[in-house]
């Protein structure tokens, strides 16, 4: 949400108009699920996508329509069975897909155009729901907003849902808004630079912390968000919490021993360390104390998903791989073929018994 929050600011500082677009049902098999967003500047910057870049083209055109009646406007695309060649945009889809387009202006529109900005800032420091009217009899309250509290025993389910408002049914989707993942890197090697560049395609943020001046500067590492050159023996004062997730690669073990001491008081709930695991093992023994299961099933070590990898930059993708994974609380790590084999494996099979005669 980071990217479109900061487009949004853009647009706003410089009194340029846009649409916000956000993927409100889907059905079958589509690229994005529901939440998913997009931004269209009138200038035609995109930023997001909904699709494969298919129908985004489709989606310039309604986005005009709907600055120039300063309204919003719900859009169907539907590309199971021939659907796709019926819209004519080709995408080989087997699923349908509700779109929410909405009116950013902050000229015409100011109040609104606050409001959604002051959400999204807010949403990028803790978790928030989100609920928008997306229809309504009364045409004023289409687009309206307002952040939803979540209750531990009864979270907020994302969806649609028919509520009443003002004493008018109308019907809402909820979306959940996570905070952008913080990547706190301890270590400013040569090896560090292609996984900052890694996790900044991921939009993430990150902070790069080293004692070596000459490692930890702009030149080295033009896109970090955070540059800290700390002592070597001293804890650098840092805010580590649940959404954050830390690297170790300093390749200095005694650094490395401080480092894992404090960072295992934390609540952080990914802590990787680069190296094997019997140095692993040995840092564990020289801390010289007892840890909760809980606490050490936050440690990963060796770091990375096994994908072979073999230069810093493949190191680099196996650490993003696993990090992603832990981020979004899913996934196994294993090939999506062998996760998904049942009716694909039975095709491939059917067609080497054919070729067989």
């Amino acid at each position: 949400m980071l990217p479109i929050y900061l487009e949004m600011k853009r647009c706003a500082e410089n009194g340029i108009r846009g649409v916000l677009g956000t993927i409100i049902r889907t059905e079958g098999s589509t690229y994005q699920k529901e939440g998913s967003k997009c931004f269209w500047a009138e200038d035609g910057k995109l930023t997001g996508l909904l699709s494969g870049g298919c129908v985004e083209g489709d989606l310039a055109e309604h986005a005009r329509e709907v600055l120039n009646h300063f309204s919003c406007k719900t859009l169907a695309y539907d590309f199971r069975d021939k659907g796709d060649d019926l819209w004519g945009l080709g995408l080989g889809c087997n699923g349908s897909i509700d779109i929410f387009l909405e009116p950013f202006d902050p000229v015409h529109l100011r109040e609104s155009t606050e409001r959604s900005l002051e959400i999204y800032q807010k949403a990028d420091n803790y978790e928030t729901s989100l609920a928008t009217i997306i229809e309504a009899e009364t045409p004023s309250l289409i687009g309206k907003k307002w952040m939803v509290k979540n209750n531990s025993s009864d979270p907020v389910k994302s969806g649609l849902h028919s509520v009443t408002y003002e004493k008018e049914k109308v019907l809402v989707f909820t979306d959940t808004i996570t905070p952008t993942p913080r990547l706190t890197l301890f270590g400013a090697g040569p090896d560090a630079v292609p996984l900052v560049n890694g996790a900044k395609q991921l939009n993430w943020h990150v902070s790069v912390i080293d004692h070596r001046p000459s490692f930890v500067n702009k030149q080295n590492f033009p896109e970090a968000d955070q540059l800290l050159c700390i002592p070597k023996g001293k804890w650098p004062k840092l805010e580590l919490e649940s959404r954050s997730f830390v690297v170790i690669m300093t390749h200095h073990f005694d650094q490395d021993l401080l480092l894992l001491e404090q960072i295992l008081e934390t609540d952080v709930p990914y802590i990787g360390v680069l190296g094997p695991n019997k140095r692993t093992y040995q840092l564990m023994d020289r801390l010289g104390r007892e840890f909760h299961e809980e606490c050490l099933s936050r440690l990963y070590s060796p770091i990375g998903l096994d994908i072979g990898s073999q230069t810093p930059e493949e190191i680099a993708l196996s650490i993003l791989a696993e990090m992603v994974m832990v981020h979004r609380g899913k996934g196994s790590g294993k090939p999506l073929h062998v996760m998904k084999e049942t009716s694909f494996t039975k095709y491939l099979h059917k067609k080497v018994g054919e070729l067989a005669f």
